[in-house]
Formats: C-alpha cells, structure tokens, sequence
C-alpha cells in the first residue's frame, strides 16, 4: 500500500504542510501527515510502512 500512497518525481525537493493529521510508521514514530510520512518513506528507500493511520 505505501508505494502507491507515495508518489513523488526523483530529484524534486518535497516541501510538506504544517497540517497534523498523523500516520504511525512500522517503525514505532508518529508522522505528523502523509507527506511526512512519505518523505521517511523515500529516505527508508521503501523499507518503512504504514501501520496505521493516527496516532503510534
């Protein structure tokens, strides 16, 4: 699911908004959106998922 929740073009800077609507990641962090997520998504090269949306 997270690769196709997450689409951005490579090489293109991603700025996030300050909206707080939280994802928690396989990784035991809350992110504060899904643009937050998706950029530790592309930092993690793909190894990190989501676990569920809202708060870890």
């Amino acid at each position: 699911m997270t690769l196709l929740f997450c689409r951005w073009k490579r090489g293109r800077p991603i700025y996030c908004e300050r909206l707080y609507q939280p994802f928690c990641g396989s990784d035991g962090k809350t992110y504060n959106n899904k643009c937050s997520f998706c950029k530790a998504v592309l930092k993690s090269r793909g190894t990190l998922q989501m676990k569920q949306a809202g708060a870890c």
